[in-house]
C-alpha cells in the first residue's frame, strides 16, 4: 500500500471515528423527554454498594406491608390500657390484629396492613375504608394507630397527643381514627415514593398510589428512568441534554442537595405539585417561618420542625455546610461517633473546642458533649429525641430577660428535685418544665429562674464578653422582638403608636441582609399585627428582597393594611379616599404578578383577591389583569393539593365570596362539612350565604302590592325563604353544639381566646346571653387588645341598654383608633343610650 493511499484511509478512519464522537455526543434524548420512576432494583445493578448501605436505613424502613419480618412489636395476645380503654394485640393466622375502640366509639378488630418506622418506635396503620373498586395498586383510607411500639424498651405504649390528659372521644379529630392520624393527608408523601394521593371529592375517598412503599432512591435522586435508559445505551458521553438523566446532589452548592432533602425533612406547606429533586424548594412549599407555637422567640426548636427550618438559620448553612457533610446520604448514619462529628472539620490547634478550656466540664459527661450545648434534643412522639440543628450558641443571659431557653438549663434541671406541684405529672424533660412556666405555676418558674440566673452568671465567667467572639446578633433580635410583641398582645395595657412594642426591631430585622433569609421573612412576616405607618414602610421595601420567603411574608403586612382599610371602609359615609389608599397598595402588590418565584406570583394573586372588583381594575393594567386571571386558577389548583382537609374548601369558600361566587363559595362549605363532618366554622359560614340568598329572594317581594310580583310568585318565593331560613337555622344549631364540644374540650390549654370568641358569638345567635357574655369576657381577659373582642363587648352591652358598661370598651376601641368611623358610631350610639337613661 503506498503511502498517499494510507494516509487517505487514515484520514477517512478519523472522520468516521470523529463523526461517530460528534454523532453519540449530539443525537441524545429530545429536549422534553420526562423521566419515568422504575424501581431500585433498577439502580442496585450498578450502584450496589450505595444499595447495600441502604438496605436496613430509616429510609428503607420508613414504611413496609406488615410481615413477620417488618412488625416488631408483640402481638402475641398483648393488652395495654389507656384511659380506661383496654386494647388487645393478637395475630389471626397470617394477619396483625388489634382489638381497640372503632370510629363509632364501638370496641372492634382491626386488621394492621403496614407499619411505619423502625426506631425508636414502630407505629401501625389500618386500612380503615377502601373504595370497591380500588386496584390492588390503589390504597383506601389508612389510619395510624396511637398503639404504638417502644423499640428500645420492647414494650407497648399509647402515643397520646401533647396536652391531652384524658380519653380522645371516637369523633374528635386527634382519635386514631380522625383526621389527624390519616395517613393519606398527613404522612403518606414523605413516607413514601411517588406518592399520589388520588381523593375523591363526591365519595370522600382515597385511591392512594405509590411506586415504592418506602423512601426508596428515586425518593431523593428524583425517577430514574432516563438515567438507566442513557447509562444503557453505552455512549462515549451523557446525553448533552440531560446529562446523566438525575438531579445533580454533588455540586458546589449545598442548596442543591438541601433542598432535595428539605420538602421531608420540613415544616411547610405545599404550593406547587411536581416537585423532583434539583427543583428550587421554594418554588413548591411554603417553609414555616419561626414563629411560636412550632418555635420559641429566638428560632429554637419547641415543636418538631424536621431539621431544615432550624438548620436554615445556622452559620453552617450559610458556610455551605451540607447533610452529607455529616450523615452518609445513603445508610443515615453519622460519619464520625462523639465530638469527632464536629471536630472532623473544626480542626484548630491543640484542641481548641474538644477540651476543658472550652465546655469547663469533665471529658465523657454530657457538658462535654459538643451536640449536648450546641444541637440539644427534645423528645416528641414519648421516645424520639430530635436535636435543633441551628447550631447556636448557649445564651442563658437572654433566658435570664426573655425566657427562651438554653441548653445550660435543660441539662442541670435534670438534677433539680421535682417540686410537689408536679408530684402527679412530673416533667419528663425541658420542654415540660417551660410549659409548667407558660401556665403560670409560681414553683416550677421559681426553680427556672434560679437555674438560669446560675447559668447566666457562670457563662459570663467563662466567656466574658471582653475576650470573646461576638455572639450572633439576629437570634438576640428576634427574641426581644417576637418576645415583646406577645407580651403586647397579651397584656391589658392600652395601645399607643408611640410605643415599639417590638416592631421596630422586626422592621430593622426584614431588612437585614446578613441575617438568615428564614429569619427576615419572620420578621417580615411579625409586622402584619402592626398599624404602624413605619411597618408599613418596612414591609414595602421587604417587597424588593432577593428571597422569596421574606417578599411572600412582606405581603401580610399589605393585606393587613388593605383588611383594616376596607374595615373602616364600611362605616364611612365618604369611601373615596379609602379607594384610593387601596388601588395604590393594589398596584404595589400588582407589580409581582410578574415575579420570578413562583410562590411570590401566588401570595401577590390571593392577596389581591380581598380587593373590591372595581379597585382591583383601577390598579391592573391590561397584562396584569390577565397574569392575575390566570393566577387565581394556579391558587385553586394550589389548595386543592391538600382535598381532603376542611381548612381547603374554607379558604376556597372563602375565595369564591370574594370574587363573588357564591354558589361556589356554598358549594366549598359544604364539601368542608363532608370532609370533616365535626369541624367548627363552615356550617356558621355556610349559614351566612344562605341568608343572603334568602335575603335575595325576599327583595322581590318589596311591591306585591303593585302588581310586580304576582300572588303565585309571592307564595313561592316566602315557601323558599322560610326553606333557607330552617336550613341556616338547623346549620347554626349544629355549629353551636360543635363549638359547644370544642369548648369543653379545650378547657386547661392556653391560647383559647379563638374558640371563646367564636362560642360566644354563636351563643348569642342562640339567644343564650349569659354564655354570650362569659365567653366574649373570658376571650377579652386573654387578648384584651384585639379589636373584635373589645367590639364584641361593646355590641354586647350596647345590645342589652347597658351603656355605662359598654363605655369602658368603647374607649378602648378608640384607644387603638381614634378616628375609626365605626368605634366614633358606637361612642354616639352609647352617648344616646345614656342621655335617653
Amino acid at each position: 500500500m503506498n503511502r498517499s493511499l494510507f494516509f487517505l484511509l487514515l484520514v477517512i478512519y478519523c472522520i468516521c471515528i470523529v463523526g461517530y464522537l460528534v454523532a453519540d455526543y449530539y443525537f441524545g434524548q429530545p429536549i422534553d423527554t420526562t423521566s419515568s420512576y422504575v424501581g431500585r432494583e433498577s439502580c442496585a445493578s450498578c450502584h450496589q454498594d450505595q444499595v447495600d448501605l441502604f438496605r436496613g436505613s430509616h429510609h428503607d424502613l420508613a414504611m413496609d406491608v406488615a410481615t413477620d419480618q417488618s412488625v416488631l412489636a408483640d402481638f402475641a395476645d398483648q393488652t395495654i390500657e389507656h384511659y380506661g380503654v383496654s386494647s388487645r394485640m393478637f395475630r389471626d393466622g397470617e394477619r396483625f390484629m388489634v382489638h381497640t375502640e372503632g370510629p363509632d366509639g364501638e370496641m372492634a378488630d382491626f386488621e394492621v396492613k403496614y407499619v411505619f418506622g423502625v426506631e425508636p418506635l414502630q407505629q401501625y396503620m389500618v386500612e380503615l375504608e377502601r373504595p370497591d373498586d380500588a386496584t390492588d395498586e390503589e390504597v383506601g383510607r389508612v389510619q395510624v394507630l396511637r398503639l404504638s411500639w417502644d423499640t428500645k424498651q420492647n414494650k407497648w405504649f399509647y402515643l397520646s397527643p401533647p396536652d391531652v390528659t384524658d380519653k380522645l372521644d371516637s369523633n374528635d379529630p386527634l382519635h386514631w381514627t380522625g383526621v389527624t392520624q390519616n395517613w393519606n393527608v398527613s404522612c403518606a408523601e414523605c413516607h413514601s415514593t411517588d406518592l399520589k394521593k388520588n381523593f375523591d371529592l363526591a365519595s370522600n375517598s382515597w385511591k392512594t398510589t405509590f411506586s415504592e412503599v418506602d423512601v426508596s432512591c428515586e425518593a431523593c435522586h428524583g425517577p430514574a428512568g432516563l438515567h438507566v435508559e442513557i447509562a444503557q445505551n453505552k455512549g462515549l458521553f451523557w446525553d448533552r441534554h440531560h446529562g446523566f438523566g438525575l438531579a445533580n446532589l454533588k455540586t458546589d452548592n449545598n442548596l442543591d442537595q438541601i433542598e432535595s432533602c428539605a420538602p421531608c425533612h420540613s415544616r411547610r406547606g405545599v404550593i406547587q405539585e411536581g416537585f423532583k429533586p434539583g427543583c428550587n424548594f421554594d418554588d413548591y412549599y411554603a417553609l414555616q417561618t419561626l414563629t411560636e407555637p412550632i418555635y420559641y422567640a429566638d428560632g429554637q426548636i419547641r415543636d418538631e420542625d424536621y431539621v431544615h427550618g432550624s438548620f436554615s438559620q445556622s452559620k453552617m448553612y450559610h458556610a455551605g455546610i451540607k447533610c452529607s457533610d455529616c450523615h452518609d446520604p445513603h445508610s443515615l448514619k453519622l460519619k464520625h461517633n462523639g465530638n469527632n462529628v464536629c471536630t472532623s472539620c473544626h480542626q484548630h490547634p491543640a484542641g481548641k473546642y474538644d477540651t476543658e478550656n472550652h465546655h469547663h466540664h469533665k471529658p465523657g459527661t454530657p457538658g462535654a458533649s459538643c451536640v449536648e450545648c450546641h444541637m440539644p434534643a427534645t423528645t416528641y412522639m414519648m421516645v424520639d429525641a430530635r436535636r435543633d440543628h441551628s447550631f447556636r450558641v448557649p445564651r442563658p443571659d437572654l433566658s435570664v430577660r426573655l425566657g427562651t431557653p438554653n441548653a445550660c438549663t435543660g441539662c442541670h434541671l435534670e438534677t433539680e428535685t421535682i417540686p410537689p406541684s408536679l408530684a402527679q405529672d412530673a416533667p419528663r424533660q425541658y420542654l415540660d418544665w417551660l410549659i409548667s412556666v407558660d401556665r403560670g405555676n409560681e414553683e416550677v418558674t421559681q426553680i427556672v429562674d434560679r437555674v438560669d440566673a446560675a447559668m447566666a452568671e457562670a457563662t459570663m465567667k467563662w466567656y466574658p464578653p471582653e475576650s470573646s467572639p461576638a455572639k450572633t446578633k439576629y437570634y438576640e433580635s428576634l427574641a426581644e422582638g417576637q418576645s415583646a410583641i406577645a407580651a403586647s398582645a397579651s397584656s391589658g395595657k392600652a395601645a399607643d403608636s408611640s410605643e415599639d412594642n417590638g416592631f421596630s426591631i422586626m422592621e430593622e430585622l426584614a431588612l437585614d441582609i446578613s441575617a438568615p433569609a428564614i429569619v427576615r421573612a419572620t420578621a417580615a412576616e411579625n409586622l402584619a399585627s402592626s398599624d404602624q405607618p413605619s411597618t408599613l414602610e418596612t414591609a414595602m421595601q421587604a417587597l424588593g428582597d432577593e428571597d422569596s420567603k421574606v417578599v411572600a411574608s412582606a405581603l401580610y403586612r399589605i393585606e393587613a393594611e388593605i383588611g383594616r382599610i376596607r374595615e373602616r371602609q364600611i362605616y364611612s359615609q365618604n369611601p373615596g379616599p379609602a379607594d384610593n389608599e387601596i388601588v395604590e397598595l393594589a398596584k404595589s402588590v400588582a407589580g409581582l404578578l410578574e415575579h420570578d418565584a413562583f410562590r411570590v406570583r401566588l401570595e401577590a394573586c390571593r392577596v389581591l383577591t380581598t380587593i373590591a372588583p372595581g379597585n382591583r381594575q383601577s390598579a391592573l393594567d391590561s397584562p396584569q389583569r390577565k397574569a392575575f386571571s390566570r393566577l387565581v386558577g394556579d391558587y385553586e389548583r394550589s389548595l386543592m393539593l391538600m382535598p381532603g382537609r376542611a381548612g381547603t374548601h374554607m379558604v376556597l369558600g372563602a375565595l369564591h365570596e370574594r370574587m363573588g361566587n357564591l354558589e361556589r363559595a356554598m358549594e366549598d362549605y359544604r364539601n368542608a362539612t363532608i370532609v370533616e363532618p365535626g369541624l367548627a366554622g363552615p356550617r356558621s359560614n355556610l349559614a351566612q350565604l344562605i341568608d343572603v340568598r334568602r335575603e335575595q329572594l325576599e327583595s322581590q317581594l318589596h311591591n306585591v302590592e303593585g302588581g310586580e310580583v304576582s300572588i303565585q310568585q309571592y307564595e313561592t318565593v316566602t315557601r323558599q325563604a322560610k326553606v333557607l331560613t330552617e336550613q341556616a337555622k338547623k346549620l347554626r344549631d349544629e355549629e353551636y353544639q360543635n363549638l359547644k364540644r370544642d369548648i369543653e374540650r379545650s378547657q386547661g390549654l392556653p391560647n383559647t381566646f379563638g374558640i371563646h370568641y367564636r362560642f360566644a358569638m354563636a351563643s348569642f345567635l342562640q339567644g343564650d346571653l349569659e354564655k354570650a357574655e362569659e365567653f366574649l369576657l373570658s376571650a377579652y381577659q386573654q387578648r384584651p387588645l384585639m379589636a373584635n373582642h373589645l367590639l364584641g363587648l361593646a355590641t354586647f352591652y350596647l345590645h342589652q341598654k347597658n351603656p355605662d358598661v359598654a363605655e369602658k370598651y368603647v374607649e378602648e376601641l378608640l384607644g387603638l383608633d381614634s378616628d375609626h368611623p365605626g368605634y366614633l358610631a358606637l361612642e354616639k350610639q352609647m352617648k344616646e343610650m345614656q342621655a335617653k337613661q
